[in-house]
């Protein structure tokens, strides 16, 4: 007798191989045997020194202390820059920063929201290490879905070789089999056929579901596999680029074996991240300007001077500011001369086709009970809006643990994507809102007592809907388009030499807008590692 397992498996392949035939053209490509490592970008100048020469001194301005100014002003900085870096905020992190917050059950590090750190983050992954910070960090491998009209999902990290990977997640689903598989081959071949050189041109005209229409998805499989992994992009998922997602699949599904393979922080994201960051920048001469927001800069020729309304200059000037934060530096700019006025206009330009995702709120709320101990400690919940993720933090960060063991009760954070009713919603009024829907989700939570809440209020995120991906700028869009010294980073920057997205896009860009300017001044570039640009194929 075959057991299931074997069958399912030997099943599968052997069903993959009746589509092919069915369906040549869907394998016209040709299947690659393994999937692709990560790629090593090297340095274009590798026989320059490794830092600026003894007694030459280069001078940058860094706009913005999220992880994309964080990253440049490192590199920089560890080659004998002299960095200056601004934030508006008065805290360093972006969308990782952290904020001290009392309240009536105590004083708590409170973030900006649960981030998970996935094994394609090849350069978080060395920046960690050489922060020497991989001790607030442990493996995450199993996440969790409930539905309304579907059976809860778990997806599991740790997975083995490819395509085995693949056929477990349809061994172990509840609501999928094996004919859904083979329904969905034309999808399936997108994602393990990927090729990022042609993938925006390719998909980013037409939204996800229209893609998903085209290839014949059904119902089933749109709603459990594809429209959960849209909703926790921020992005509305009826508006998100076809080829965003696909993009995004292959990063943390297809890509490779590992891609599911995740980690989360043990405490808060300064103690963890950003604070021995800072710490090191510090160490290293930056200084670093909080609460001090860039108005604008002086253009002359080809130069970014420095900041409008100041005399002082820079060699070097990095935008490393979301999209609202970036266009509205370029709307306080100034050009000197009539060249300057060119590329600053095309600068705005370019800039101004950026969007943002929805607004969005993240609710932290501390109850005096705890869910059943049957509630994942993280929860994916697509179907039962406006809550989208829940996360136990008691269960998660070792500051909510201690408050649970020594009251019995629970901190719980409520994450609200895509809706833009919820803005006008006032603090106050948020939970009484949420609470309805929690308790479909706990239902034994409804005599439980708030005693703190937080929230969260944002309009900041990268929109991913149809043709973002086309209109990007690169890192060096200025730097080619008549502002020679500036450069562009962020997780809203493009990268079509390779995919990329989130909190590893900051950081790459970052790099890549460093070494823009090492490679100016004869300095060694930074290697880095990138996620591979192809799919792994058919087997």
């Amino acid at each position: 007798m075959i057991r299931r397992r074997a069958f399912l498996q030997s099943a599968s392949l052997g069903g993959l191989a009746l589509g092919s035939g069915l369906a040549s053209s869907l394998w016209s490509r040709s299947a690659q045997a393994i999937p692709l490592p990560p790629r090593l970008i090297l340095p274009e100048n590798p026989r320059d020194p490794l830092r600026l020469p003894s007694g030459k001194k280069k001078s940058v301005l860094i706009i913005g202390g999220g992880l994309a100014g964080l990253s440049a002003a490192l590199e920089l900085a560890e080659r004998g820059y002299q960095v200056t870096l601004r934030e508006a905020s008065s805290v360093l992190g972006g969308r990782l920063a952290t904020r001290r917050i009392k309240l009536p059950v105590g004083e708590f590090s409170v973030e900006h929201g649960l981030h998970m750190w996935f094994d394609n983050y090849h350069v978080c992954k060395e920046i960690h290490a050489r922060l020497g910070v991989h001790k607030y960090f442990r493996p995450y491998n199993q996440v969790h879905f409930q539905y309304r009209t579907y059976k809860p999902e778990v997806l599991e990290s740790n997975p083995p070789r490819y395509p085995e990977n693949m056929l477990k997640l349809i061994e172990r689903s509840p609501n999928l089999n094996l004919l859904d598989a083979l329904a969905n081959l034309k999808t399936l071949a997108d994602s393990m056929f990927y090729d990022h050189a042609t993938n925006t041109a390719r998909f980013d005209g037409q939204t996800l579901r229209a893609w998903a229409r085209s290839r014949g998805v059904n119902n089933k499989f749109y709603d459990v596999i594809l429209q959960p992994a849209a909703s926790v992009t921020l992005n509305d998922p009826e508006k998100i680029s076809a080829a965003a997602m696909l993009e995004l699949m292959h990063l943390y599904f297809v890509g490779q074996p590992k891609a599911m393979n995740r980690q989360i922080t043990t405490v808060d994201h300064h103690t963890a991240v950003i604070g021995p960051w800072e710490a090191r920048l510090r160490y290293l001469g930056v200084r670093i300007e909080l609460s001090r927001p860039v108005k604008g800069l002086r253009i002359q020729l080809d130069r970014a001077l420095g900041e409008v309304g100041s005399s002082e200059t820079f060699d070097a000037v990095v935008l490393a500011t979301d999209v609202k934060g970036t266009q509205s530096v370029l709307a306080g700019s100034v050009a000197l001369d009539s060249p300057a006025a060119e590329s600053l206009a095309d600068l705005k330009a370019k800039v101004g086709a950026m969007r943002v995702a929805p607004p969005y709120k993240i609710l932290r709320v501390w109850l005096d009970k705890q869910p059943r101990a049957e509630v994942p400690d993280v929860l994916e919940t697509p179907q039962h809006r406006p809550i989208n993720l829940l996360a136990q933090y008691h269960l998660l960060e070792e500051e909510s643990r201690d408050f649970a063991q020594r009251t019995g009760g629970s901190v719980l954070e409520f994450h609200l994507y895509a809706n833009p009713l919820l803005s006008v919603v006032p603090d106050d009024a948020l939970w009484p809102l949420v609470r309805v829907v929690a308790l479909e989700l706990m239902p034994e939570l409804a005599s439980a007592k708030l005693l703190a809440r937080t929230v969260g209020s944002y309009s900041n995120f990268t929109s991913f809907e149809v043709g973002q991906g086309t209109a990007r700028p690169t890192s060096r869009y200025a730097s080619e388009n008549g502002v020679e010294n500036l450069s562009l980073c962020g997780d809203w920057v493009g990268t079509p030499q390779y995919p990329t997205a989130l909190m590893e896009r900051a950081v790459v860009t970052g790099r890549e807008a460093a070494n823009a300017i090492l490679l100016s001044d004869h300095v060694r570039q930074v290697p880095y590692w990138v996620t591979a640009s192809r799919g792994p194929g058919l087997i």
